[in-house]
C-alpha cells in the first residue's frame, strides 16, 4: 500500500518535487545514507519495469530526507516510486511508496 498518492498532469512542462522524512522511521539515525550508497529511489511502471530514467530527476538526500523530481510521465500511466532510506547509523533500511497517476482529467464520483 502506497504512503501518498500524487496525480500530476502528464501535459504539465514543470516538474514535480516530492519528498519523504525519515525521521520518525529511522529512530537512531540523524542523516541517510547517499543514495547509491544504501539509500535509493527507484519508479516503477504499471507492468513492473524500471522507469527511474524517463521519471524521476534531481534525485538529493538531506540529512533525514530523499526528494526526486517526477517528470516526463505518460497519460493514464501509474507509477510506484520507491524511496528507500537507510539510516547511516543503524543502517536500518525503510522504504515509503509514493504512487503516481498521470492525469490529464480525473472522471467519476467520489
Amino acid at each position: 500500500m502506497a504512503h501518498d498518492i500524487l496525480y500530476i498532469n502528464p501535459h504539465g512542462v514543470e516538474k514535480q518535487n516530492y519528498i519523504f522524512d525519515f525521521s520518525d522511521d529511522l529512530t537512531g539515525d540523524t542523516t541517510l545514507a547517499d543514495i547509491g550508497a544504501g539509500s535509493t529511489i527507484t519508479a516503477f511502471d504499471f507492468e513492473g519495469v524500471d522507469q527511474s530514467a524517463t521519471v524521476l530527476a534531481n534525485k538529493t538526500r538531506t540529512n533525514m530526507l530523499l526528494s526526486a523530481d517526477i517528470t516526463a510521465v505518460k497519460e493514464g500511466e501509474e507509477y510506484r516510486v520507491e524511496f528507500a532510506g537507510k539510516g547511516s547509523t543503524t543502517n536500518r533500511l525503510y522504504t515509503k511508496v509514493l504512487e503516481v497517476r498521470a492525469r490529464t482529467k480525473i472522471q467519476g464520483g467520489f
